[in-house]
Order: C-alpha cells, then sequence, then structure tokens
C-alpha cells in the first residue's frame, strides 16, 4: 500500500485527508512572537485577524523529525511512502522531508518537489492516491507527479502586499511589485517561484486577469480562497464560470462547492 504525505499548505479537510489516507503534517506561524499551528481546512480560527493586528508575522517549515517520524511509522507498516510538499522555493519544508528520507534511507520512500502549493498542491495528492489505486508502482507515481506539475498553474492575487514582501518570497520581483490604490497585483508561480502577471483594477478587473491565464484546455479550476469570503472570491468565481465553462445549464458542467474556501468547476466535456 502506499501512504501518503504532505504538509497542511495542502488545503485539505481533515474528513477529506482521512477518505484520501493522507498524512499532513502541520506548518507553524508566529504572530507577535506567539507560535501557532495551523490545521486543516476549516480548523484555524479567525487567523486572518491575528495575522492583521500583529506586528511581527513569521512562518516556520515542517521539521524533519516529523517527517521522519511519520516515514518509519509507515515503514514499519510495510508501506511505501510517497511525500509531496509545498514548493521548495516557498518554504524549507521540503528540504526537511529531504533530510529525513536521507536519514530513513529507504528505496520505498520517495519525496517530490511540487513547485506549488494550496489547491495545486491537493490536486497533486489525489492524483497520487489514484494512481496507486490503479496498482502504480511508487516510481511510476513519482514519474507521473513530476510531469503533471509542469501542467498545473496556480494564478494568485492578494489585497496587500506587505506580508509578501517581508516574507522574501517575491524575490527578484520585488521592488517591481506594489500595493496600489485599487490595484490588485496577479501572480502566478513557475517552477515554484513566484512572478508577476498583471496588474487588476479593482476586484473585478483582478477577477479577470486571474481567469485569462487559465489555458484553453484546461480540464479543471479550482477556485480557493483565504481568510473571511470577500467580494474578490465572489469576482473569481463568476469570471471562470462565465469566460471557462459552458453556458449555465449547458450539459457536462459540474460546480462543487468542495469545502470550506474551495469552489471546484469542471467542464467535464473537456476530458
Amino acid at each position: 500500500m502506499l501512504a501518503i504525505v504532505t504538509d497542511s499548505t495542502c488545503g485539505l479537510t481533515r474528513q477529506e485527508a482521512a477518505e484520501l489516507g493522507v498524512d499532513v503534517l502541520h506548518m507553524t506561524y508566529e504572530a507577535d512572537f506567539k507560535r501557532h499551528e495551523e490545521g486543516f481546512v476549516g480548523e484555524n480560527g479567525d487567523y486572518g485577524a491575528v495575522l492583521a493586528a500583529s506586528r511581527h508575522v513569521s512562518t516556520e517549515a515542517v521539521r524533519s523529525s516529523a517527517f521522519e517520524h511519520v516515514f518509519r511509522t509507515r515503514l514499519a507498516a510495510g508501506d511505501d511512502v510517497l511525500c509531496a510538499t509545498i514548493s521548495s522555493r516557498l518554504s524549507g519544508t521540503y528540504r526537511s522531508a529531504e533530510e529525513a528520507a536521507a536519514a530513513v534511507a529507504s528505496p520505498r520512500v520517495a519525496v517530490v518537489d511540487s513547485w506549488l502549493t494550496a489547491g495545486a498542491l491537493e490536486f497533486l495528492v489525489r492524483r497520487a492516491r489514484a494512481l496507486a489505486d490503479s496498482g502504480a508502482e511508487l516510481s511510476q507515481i513519482v514519474d507521473e507527479l513530476t510531469e503533471q506539475r509542469a501542467g498545473t498553474r496556480i494564478v494568485f492575487s492578494v489585497p496587500d502586499m506587505v506580508a509578501l514582501s517581508r516574507s522574501g518570497r517575491l524575490g527578484a520581483i520585488r521592488r517591481a511589485v506594489a500595493t496600489k490604490l485599487n490595484r490588485y497585483p496577479v501572480m502566478a508561480l513557475s517552477e515554484g517561484g513566484i512572478v508577476k502577471l498583471a496588474d487588476g483594477r479593482g476586484a473585478r478587473g483582478m477577477a479577470h486577469a486571474m481567469v485569462d491565464r487559465v489555458p484553453a484546455d484546461a480540464t479543471e479550476l479550482l477556485v480557493s480562497h483565504f481568510g473571511p469570503r470577500g467580494v474578490e472570491a465572489r469576482e473569481v468565481f463568476l469570471a471562470a464560470q462565465q469566460q471557462r465553462l459552458p453556458p449555465s445549464g449547458a450539459p457536462n458542467q459540474e460546480i462543487t462547492s468542495t469545502s470550506p474556501g474551495r469552489m471546484s468547476l469542471r467542464p467535464s466535456c473537456r476530458r
């Protein structure tokens, strides 16, 4: 059997993780030097208000000892282990998983840098489970995920660039990106790193700029939001529905509310 291990940025609920047989290791963050553990989707309380009210915010990768404990436990149970983590260019979590795999030193453990996070990392985790259930070997699953990550894209925006600027995750674009009045920077992950795509004027302009970047042959679109659902999430959903799906009521259109903070849109005619 294949044991799948990931981190809490994957965006799974507790029930979804249990159904998929996924071990989710929790990231942590500090707000005004008080440590918080990131839980499953829907179990983090009003973290947005906590972060907004804090003068000092920092994040902490999953520790290698946590990965090593899970790897050894799953190996002892007779499982192969696949670990897929948040992009190595966004967090040290991948490095921790690699260190744990080196400590365990088993050919039955594989670690994949997803280049992704959030809903896109969830896609990879779900794909890994589907492949395992179909009988694929560990090496085949690693090859498939490595290929799929290049065809899975995250496009995102934030209303305030302060946290990203302070985090250092903007890399070479950090000086070129700034929050402007009623302007939303639209960004993407490219091989795991943040790149800027455009600016959207207002929530609606941002939404259309994001959806314009969805490839025409995309087979599934997941709209995720973090914090209280505001006008931005609604505009993204509406733009996606209008621009990338068949007209409302047309055959082969699936719109599913998957969990708090997520909406899945699947034009199944494009499989």
